[in-house]
């Protein structure tokens, strides 16, 4: 017996939408870290954090739209495996995000899984189409915040 793939609807809800293409992509990128004991979720805030350097808790949240209950569930096992570290900032209450050594070594190798999950997503869209989601996806995160 022949199974079909249940046949997906565009939602009128943007949310929902969203949402469903999130999860979609998610799983590709997933799928290709596995193999790293990464998600996407944690190696885009390992990815982050190797850019930006310390950054209080709270200011990490506010650029990856995350708040503090998911980032605090996200960062949890990046710090219990050494890949992250949180210190105390100028004011004790202040707490600083930052990628340890072994935090850098991990990002690094698990760069090329990402990229490869970038080349199979990217292979599946026009081109127009994955600069239009550039455009556009960072213009909808910024009119969401303030709406």
């Amino acid at each position: 017996m022949e199974t079909e793939k249940p046949n997906r609807l565009a939602s009128p809800c943007l949310c929902n939408a969203l949402r469903q293409a999130s999860r979609a992509v998610s799983r590709l990128y997933d799928a290709e870290l596995r193999n790293l004991g990464l998600r996407v979720t944690q190696y885009s805030l390992l990815s982050r954090l190797g850019r930006v350097g310390a950054v209080r808790q709270r200011d990490l949240g506010a650029m990856t739209s995350l708040d503090e209950t998911t980032l605090t569930r996200t960062l949890r096992p990046l710090i219990d495996s050494g890949w992250v570290a949180i210190d105390s900032g100028d004011d004790r209450r202040e707490k600083l995000i930052r990628l340890t050594n072994t935090g850098k070594v991990k990002l690094r190798d698990a760069r090329p899984a990402w990229e490869r999950a970038q080349k199979r997503l990217r292979s599946c869209l026009p081109e127009t189409t994955w600069s239009a989601l550039f455009a556009i996806l960072p213009e909808l995160t910024r009119l969401a915040s303030e709406a």
